[in-house]
């Protein structure tokens, strides 16, 4: 009986105590937490490493990716270029089809009506889509 109330005392003694001074047993507490979390520091030394080389290894795609996007996007352009410089140089040779046409049409109309000017320029106008209403 005298063990039990001197335990109860020890007991209430001790809990006035952690209330006042609840800093120290918590300090010691969080000590012995964090030396049985790390005391296994190649458990966490390997996740570390496990991190760091998926870290790696997605950079690695984002930059391949990347590399892949500027080559089709370089790929585009030279043919776009490619297309353009096409185009250009075909509707330059339409072009000059199309002012020879015109010339030999201009040719052939005024050698039909070398005669008579008026109606030289009313043909003319007529076949350039230009309005000639004859100068008074």
């Amino acid at each position: 009986m005298i063990t039990w109330i001197a335990t109860k005392a020890f007991l209430k003694k001790s809990w006035t105590w952690i209330k006042h001074n609840w800093l120290a047993p918590f300090v010691v507490l969080y000590t012995l937490v964090l030396w049985i979390l790390f005391r296994r520091r190649d458990e966490a030394r390997k996740i570390l490493e496990i991190r760091k080389e998926s870290y790696e290894k997605q950079i690695e795609a984002i930059n391949e990716a990347y590399k892949n996007e500027i080559e089709k996007r370089d790929e585009i352009l030279r043919v776009y270029k490619e297309t353009v410089k096409r185009l250009e140089s075909e509707f330059e040779k339409h072009n000059k089809e199309l002012d020879e046409k015109k010339k030999e049409s201009v040719k052939e109309i005024v050698e039909k009506y070398h005669e008579n000017p008026e109606v030289l320029a009313k043909m003319i106008g007529k076949r350039f889509g230009f309005d000639y209403s004859g100068v008074e």
